[in-house]
């Protein structure tokens, strides 16, 4: 009798025949995909792959993913819905408006914080259990944010922020792990774009609909309506959300898991560690066990033998996680600082060279970020899978290398994102009309957005065996500019006017795809220079036809 049994776990068939959604233009026969071909259904014979999560039906691969970007859309709202409101916390705290982006500066901190915590956790408890927890945490801290309304209450409100960011990161960075359990190779490009796409709308949505709710409304009214939002998604997340972090190798070490719903959702969030494999705090501060848990089985030295928690600092010390977080640090991060320090510039009085924008101004104008981030979704759905396996095609016989996924980047990364930020400097500069700000943060918005789904894949391919830690660290890198920019952008400014802050951030950005080309020339061989225990790539499988 099968331990999985349905509905959760279908029973596993020695042969069987799979119908899967592919793309038009794809096709997957045994051990090969084929470009070009227009046929849909495949054959899979034998018990073996049937046990992989990737032989999922596709509607119930896509209902996990939409419930993992509602939680990631949510978990962004949350810690940024207080970005915008700056006036009415200036006047309760006593505060400059600068000195209230700091909020903001936490909620960032958190972010980067919070995934590095939960993600060993995760592999003791289980990844859908800690996403769980951590939406309804993320919701207490929303409730805290609002009741901070008394005039001494200022660092317990940016604490409030600092908490709900560490909290609400979290299903973001888990997700890749769930991603790559779920999709196959060829497919994870619009996984992983629709997953990061989610978090990243969400820091947009958040500020632009608290701006609107609490713009004749006092300040915390910008947090209540988030508390609904939270809410639905912990329904959901407690209704679909699915533990895939099973043992594919040895099947038999999985634990029984209930049949019922509501038991077996009850097993999944409320005890312990019931629906994965049986580890210990201990045995889970072991790669080995790591490994089992992820389905695979190495031997490792006594020397290997380290903690998880310090798994993706050991990723990040790897040249390939440097390079390639270098890039991202620079190339979005200014995208960061730019979208941090807007609602500062633009709600300026006048006469200190600002737009004098009013609360509900400044909502308004955050659309052009929504219009970018539709832009950028359009683009990374047509072109993060389509374009890196036409050059596996083309160039390499069909043999997949993930330098291949890198090449997404020329348009949006070298030309469109340095454009983008000239434009916004000599905006300010010259304080030409605020739509010419506008398009200037429509350009940076689809110029720096569209490198994080790709540079996030590229670097978990790198580590398939640790999607999660790798996507921890790419994410810090992605983060840690936005984080410190309000702290010496003023000096900056000071020293070289605000036009060339923004002009040598054009510059910068030109530079940082350097980093980029360099793996694009020898990332291969720059793989290679890691520790032994962490590195695996899917290089050299025959994806596409000749």
């Amino acid at each position: 009798m099968p331990k999985h049994p349905l509905p959760f776990y279908p029973q596993w068939k020695s042969a069987i025949q799979l119908t899967l959604s592919w793309s038009p233009d794809l096709v997957l026969t045994p051990g090969i995909l084929w470009y070009g071909s227009r046929p849909s259904n495949i054959n899979v014979i034998g018990t073996e792959l049937m046990k992989s999560f990737q032989n999922w039906p596709i509607t119930r691969k896509y209902v996990l993913l939409a419930v993992l970007c509602l939680a990631s859309f949510s978990g962004a709202i949350a810690p940024l819905s207080g970005q915008l409101n700056l006036a009415d916390q200036e006047k309760l705290y006593n505060k400059t408006k600068l000195e209230e982006s700091y909020a903001n500066s936490a909620a960032l901190a958190g972010m980067v914080a919070g995934p590095f915590f939960f993600a060993p956790i995760s592999h003791m408890l289980g990844r859908s259990s800690v996403i769980f927890w951590c939406v309804l945490f993320t919701l207490v801290c929303q409730i805290w944010g609002a009741a901070m309304t008394d005039p001494g209450n200022y660092i317990a409100y940016v604490i409030s922020r600092l908490f709900a960011g560490f909290f609400g990161a979290v299903p973001t960075v888990l997700g890749p792990r769930i991603v790559t359990d779920m999709f196959f190779l060829h497919q994870r490009g619009r996984a992983f774009t629709a997953l990061h796409m989610a978090f990243l709308f969400g820091t947009i949505v958040g500020p632009t609909f608290s701006g609107f709710v609490s713009a004749h409304s006092f300040f915390p009214v910008e947090f209540w309506w988030t508390i609904g939002l939270l809410g639905f998604t912990l329904i959901c997340c407690f209704c679909f959300l699915e533990e895939t972090g099973f043992d594919r190798e040895f099947f038999e070490r999985n634990p029984d898991v209930p049949a019922g719903i509501l038991a077996n959702r009850l097993a999944t969030f409320f005890f312990g560690q019931r629906v994965v494999l049986p580890t210990t705090w201990k045995e889970t501060g072991k790669p080995d066990a790591l490994c089992h848990i992820m389905g695979t089985k190495f031997d490792l030295t006594p020397v290997e033998q380290a903690k998880v928690g310090i798994t993706p600092f050991l990723i990040g010390m790897c040249p390939v996680t440097i390079i390639m977080g270098i890039f991202t640090l620079i190339s979005f991060g200014f995208y960061v600082g730019v979208n941090a320090l807007t609602p500062v510039w633009l709600q300026k009085p006048i006469s200190e060279g600002g737009y004098g924008f009013s609360l509900e101004q400044n909502a308004a104008f955050t659309f052009c970020h929504w219009i970018g981030i539709i832009v950028v979704q359009f683009y990374g759905h047509y072109l993060n899978d389509r374009l890196p396996l036409a050059l596996a095609r083309r160039y390499n016989g069909g043999v997949w290398k993930p330098e291949y996924r890198l090449h997404v980047l020329w348009l949006p990364s070298l030309v469109i994102n340095p454009i983008g930020l000239g434009i916004f400097g000599a905006a300010l500069q010259y304080y030409l009309h605020y739509m010419v700000l506008a398009l200037a943060v429509f350009i940076v918005t689809v110029g720096s957005l569209a490198s994080v789904p790709v540079t996030v894949n590229y670097v978990v391919e790198c580590f398939t065996r640790y999607p999660a830690e790798a996507g921890i660290v790419i994410g810090a890198y992605r983060i840690v500019y936005g984080l410190t920019i309000s702290f010496y952008i003023n000096p900056w400014v000071e020293a070289v006017d605000v036009g060339w802050v923004y002009g040598m951030m054009a510059f910068f950005a030109v530079f940082s795809y350097m980093f980029v080309m360099l793996l694009m020339w020898k990332g291969h061989a720059i793989r290679k220079i890691q520790f032994s225990s962490l590195g695996s790539s899917e290089e050299g499988e025959q994806l596409v036809g000749k």
